[in-house]
């Protein structure tokens, strides 16, 4: 039976990534393939600015206006 590949995600300081795998359940002994993003604290952008800046929205300046003011409903409280 091959073995199953998992993915995880990490946010850790580079001194931790050890701890921090074995805190996740995998072994100490485990081969594993890293991929490193160096996050620069300075530049520390919630996801949507980051996703913005990095130009993931561009598409939608080519998208039509299909939703007005006039489609808005207010909900009765």
């Amino acid at each position: 039976m091959a073995n199953a590949m998992r993915t995880i995600a990490l946010e850790a300081e580079a001194g931790q990534v050890s701890t921090e795998l074995v805190r996740r359940g995998i072994a100490a002994g485990t081969r594993v393939h890293v991929l490193v993003e160096v996050v620069d604290q300075a530049e520390n952008l919630p996801m949507a600015s980051l996703a913005q800046a990095g130009g993931a929205f561009d598409w939608l300046s080519e998208e039509p206006d299909i939703y007005t003011d006039s489609d808005l409903v207010q909900r009765a409280e």
